[in-house]
């Protein structure tokens, strides 16, 4: 088939426009990235114990508050990486979030690499731009935070990318060793995320023969390594513990069982999509309304796709991997979805340029290519508004009781913060000011024990003539103490929580 004109464009101008992409994904990865909060829970966890990682030097067993970590029972990969960021650049929500940006960022440049080579340079560059535009890859637990999924993500698309090249050369099924022993050591047991991907391919293309013995061999060895030196190293730390509470709890609860009341029925993740994405569903929609499509030419275009062996077999089972296994486990959370979050860009991707197609030969060209253009054009930038809305009304660190902190290291540094509210995130933060975090439960405990010079950081609006107000914004406030004299709060004797 002749290329049509915007296809013709961006052969001619590829270089230029994956460039351009790639810097774009760039700017709303690094946008405003240091001027939000530590998200509480993972991100603040991971941040805990990589700080604790840095100061002890043992990067075997990771640690919460100089113990053990028996809840987050996942390999240490990640704490390693948000390790060696803050050994390479200084603790801080820039280097806290570091592996990630670099984990999305490359995902976008593989995407575009590999559907290039798959599909055409028109492919690429839209695929590579709805995904560096799509909330739940950039903002979900994702991309800019410092927890596990964007790398997740990254290993999941390698990995297709692996069983692609494979098809013409089949040495590079050894890189799957390497990818899958990575995958385990950041996420344990989610590694059969990608090794369903591969039995899948393998079943459909029926690679049993001999040949490709040799490279699965040594697959097999550069997944076992790393995989066995750091297992043999957690085992002689606590034996059995942490493995057992990571199969049990971490795969097997998690499979088989709501955990902590995240539960969701079958169209969880369908309605997952929509909220986060539905301006790149509503323009793969109108592009059907703009371009319509006849049963038969739609079941010719299905026929051609379904014919092509190197990459359907493949398409299908990263769809059925990414989709099916978090759909099916009990416990649902919206970033389990961020594995798909390539594939859904390529589709739409596929969808909307399909119609560019259809558009350019069918009557009233001129006007339907200028509607779906304009529908393409309305879809990036309520994306980008929403990324944007989002980081400053929802996630913006001046709001926050981190911010508070943060605004004024050298009067913290050496001090005691105190706060009723036991905040793994302010925790960190309040470690990144050079200052001591402490757990109180009421006003009297921290005019007891506080001395002059400690901070109390609470929401409540306090008066009390040994206190002294430094700082505050929206919801938070800041508080020195002036004097040790015990006196009583004359409200309640406890604060209420938030």
């Amino acid at each position: 088939m002749n290329q049509t004109r915007h296809e013709a464009f961006c052969s001619r101008h590829y270089a230029a426009l994956a460039v351009g992409v790639l810097l774009f994904a760039a700017f709303n990865l690094i946008f405003r990235l240091g001027r939000e909060f530590v998200t509480e829970w993972d991100e603040a966890l991971y941040a805990v114990s990589a700080t604790e990682l840095v100061k002890s030097g043992d990067w075997i067993g990771v640690t919460f508050l100089g113990k053990l970590d028996y809840y987050n029972t996942k390999p240490p990969l990640n704490v390693w990486l948000i390790a060696l960021a803050f050994k390479a650049f200084g603790p801080g929500l820039v280097s806290l979030r570091l592996p990630s940006v670099a984990a999305a960022w490359l995902t976008v440049a593989v995407l575009q690499y590999w559907a290039r080579r798959a599909f055409g340079p028109a492919v690429s560059l839209l695929a590579s731009l709805v995904l560096a535009t799509t909330f739940g890859f950039l903002h979900v637990h994702s991309a800019r935070s410092g927890n596990t999924d964007a790398l997740f993500t990254l290993l999941v698309l390698i990995t297709v990318l692996t069983l692609w090249e494979e098809e013409r050369w089949r040495w590079h099924r050894v890189w799957l060793g390497p990818l899958l022993a990575a995958t385990f050591l950041l996420r344990g047991f989610a590694v059969l995320m990608p090794l369903t991907i591969v039995v899948l391919v393998a079943l459909r293309r029926s690679r049993w023969h001999s040949k490709w013995i040799p490279p699965s061999g040594i697959a097999l060895l550069l997944f076992l390594a790393p995989v066995t030196m750091w297992a043999v190293a957690r085992y002689r730390l606590d034996e059995w513990l942490f493995f057992e509470r990571m199969l049990h709890y971490d795969f097997l609860a998690r499979s088989l069982d709501t955990l902590e009341q995240h539960a969701g029925g079958p169209t969880y993740y369908l309605n997952i999509l929509i909220k986060h994405h539905a301006e790149w569903i509503v323009a793969g929609i109108a592009s059907l309304v703009v371009v319509p499509t006849s049963w038969s030419r739609l079941r010719a275009w299905i026929a051609r796709a379904l014919a092509d062996q190197a990459r359907t077999p493949l398409v299908v089972a990263w769809a059925v991997s990414t989709l099916l296994i978090p759909t099916l486990m009990r416990t649902k959370l919206p970033w389990y979805l961020n594995t798909f979050y390539p594939l859904f860009a390529l589709v739409v991707a596929q969808l909307l340029l399909r119609a560019y197609s259809y558009a350019s030969r069918a009557p009233g060209a001129r006007a339907r290519l200028v509607a779906l253009s304009l529908v393409v054009a309305l879809a990036w930038a309520a994306s980008e508004v929403k990324l944007f809305w989002y980081s400053v009304h929802f996630r913006d660190l001046s709001r926050s009781a981190q911010g508070l902190l943060l605004d004024q290291p050298e009067g913290l540094s050496g001090r005691v913060v105190f706060r009723d509210l036991f905040d793994r995130s302010a925790m960190f933060v309040t470690g990144l000011v050079g200052a001591e975090f402490r757990h109180i439960e009421s006003a009297d405990d921290f005019l007891r024990e506080a001395s002059p010079g400690d901070f109390l950081l609470t929401s409540d609006d306090l008066h009390h003539r040994g206190l002294t107000l430094v700082r505050s914004n929206a919801r938070h406030r800041l508080y020195l103490r002036i004097e040790s004299d015990g006196s009583r709060l004359p409200s309640a004797p406890a604060w209420p929580k938030e």
